[in-house]
């Protein structure tokens, strides 16, 4: 059962509206300014045969790649519920995380070949000059800067798409100090007298320190996007769930089956709860929003789908397994009583059926109610069922003043009914349904009323032998 929409979901409706603005708002300035460093590494190490300078600008172009598809997957993520995702799109920023990935690997992966034949090949120490070096410092500045408010983001709006762009940014700031620290090797190469293999291959060192980091953030946040896309889901969070229903009143203890499935950061949880057999739907129901509002504190946002199934419990009476029998056929029974013979059980109850059914069909529902029992209650058991003719129709009714006065000379010759108020007589085409009003002290038990009452009701019946119901309505004495 799945609760209509609320205050609290209008709200977290509202909530995502605002943090996909916000995403999209921060994915575009990332843009720009992924864009902007990009193209003045590329030409400012072209320029000075800088590998350490081109990488990082290999590394902002394919930044630049990796924000335009994050500023796509946050856009659809952004989307709505629709017959195809009736989950909605959030897994697009998992899909979009995965590719920024792959192209993080991809970017590391080409660096390390160019660094590689540098080292063994070309050994050559870059151009170092002002430019090269106010661009690496510029890019640091901008670098820090988007790394923290990306990070923010990501922590605030719980954003993998954005973890995985912070976490670029972060790398590119890694980057920027290696490389500035091949600049320094050059730098301090020409007033100090370092071995040549260093200062020619300081550069191409920086580029593998570059891809390094690069490949170890590509593994990271790929494999929690994988595991994101797998719905990979702490084992924790399902027993922190499961402890919390089962300790709630009304659910049975090792009855509560949970699963868990993320879509992007929504959680929705699937619940079977076990609950004593023989209640009623409305209760039944009444649970279901108990267990909601509870995996909802535990799991803020979650969306609930919660199943109750009536399960025995232990030392569970034997009545209410005969409620459960009957429930589960669809069939109405009162006036269960159950007697303990030595060893064995007797089991008499009234078993309600349409009074339109034939002996026949009524003796085949008594029959397969009474082989369910057997099968439920011990092997020793005595079972009597009475009949007992039900209609749902509707009757006509009137009401004749005549027979009221009737009822009241009939109840004046009871002394146990002299005190019974009549509340209306009505004359049915099965005879009259009498409604009386009977005070009881409060302190006296219900089986000592009811005596009184089914005492009340033979005694009209003798006097009047067409009443077909008596009806008695108690009500408590003023002291």
């Amino acid at each position: 059962m799945t609760p209509p929409a609320t205050k609290e979901s209008d709200e977290l409706e509202l909530d995502g509206s605002k943090n996909s603005r916000a995403k999209r708002r921060i994915t575009t300035v990332s843009v720009l300014a992924s864009g902007c460093m990009a193209a003045l590494k590329l030409i400012v190490g072209a320029l000075t045969g800088s590998l350490g300078l081109l990488a990082e600008g290999a590394h902002s172009l394919f930044d630049l790649v990796s924000t335009v598809i994050t500023f796509l997957a946050v856009r659809v993520a952004a989307a709505p519920p629709d017959a195809d995702h009736p989950y909605g799109h959030e897994r697009a920023e998992n899909l979009g995380a995965l590719a920024g990935m792959a192209l993080l690997a991809g970017t590391a992966l080409f660096i390390l070949y160019h660094a590689f034949v540098k080292i063994v090949f070309e050994p050559r120490a870059p151009t170092v000059n002002s430019w090269s070096i106010a661009v690496l410092g510029i890019s640091l500045v901008i670098d820090v800067y988007r790394a923290r408010a990306l990070r923010k983001a990501a922590d605030e709006y719980q954003s993998q798409a954005l973890a995985s762009d912070a976490e670029h940014f972060k790398n590119d700031i890694l980057g920027t100090i290696a490389v500035l620290a091949g600049f320094a090797v050059i730098l301090i190469s020409r007033s100090a007298a370092l071995p040549e293999w260093l200062v020619s291959r300081a550069d191409a060192f920086a580029a593998i320190v570059v891809a390094i980091i690069a490949l170890k953030s590509a593994w990271r946040l790929g494999t929690e996007s994988i595991r994101a896309l797998m719905g990979d889901v702490p084992v924790e969070l399902t027993n922190r769930i499961e402890r919390r229903v089962e300790n709630l009143d009304g659910v049975v203890k090792g009855s509560t089956k949970v699963r868990i499935h993320f879509v992007g950061t929504r959680p929705y949880v699937d619940l079977t709860v076990g609950t004593p057999r023989g209640g009623s739907l409305e209760s039944a129901h009444k649970l279901t929003e108990v267990v909601e509002k509870a995996i909802r504190t535990e799991l803020r946002g979650a969306q609930a789908t919660v199943h109750v199934e009536p399960r025995a419990i232990p030392h569970e009476g034997p009545a209410a397994g005969v409620r459960a029998v009957a429930d589960r056929l669809g069939l109405r029974v009162h006036n269960i009583n159950i007697y303990v013979i030595g060893e064995e059980m007797r089991i008499d109850l009234d078993l309600e059926l349409p009074d339109s059914f034939s002996l026949a069909e009524a003796h085949k529902h008594s029959e397969d109610f009474e082989h369910a029992l057997q099968r439920e209650l011990p092997n020793r058991s005595a079972i009597a069922v009475h009949l007992e003719p039900r209609s749902d129709k509707s009757r006509p009714a009137r009401k004749l003043s005549g027979t009221t006065q009737s009822v009241r000379d009939a109840l004046s010759k009871s002394p146990e009914a002299a005190k019974a108020r009549i509340r209306d007589v009505l004359v049915t085409d099965q005879g009259l349904v009498v409604t009386l009003e009977q005070r009881f002290p409060g302190e006296m038990s219900l089986r000592e009323a009811h005596e009184v009452m089914s005492n009340i009701e033979r005694s009209l019946k003798l006097e009047i032998p067409n009443t077909a119901k008596v009806h008695v309505d108690p009500e408590i004495q003023d002291k």
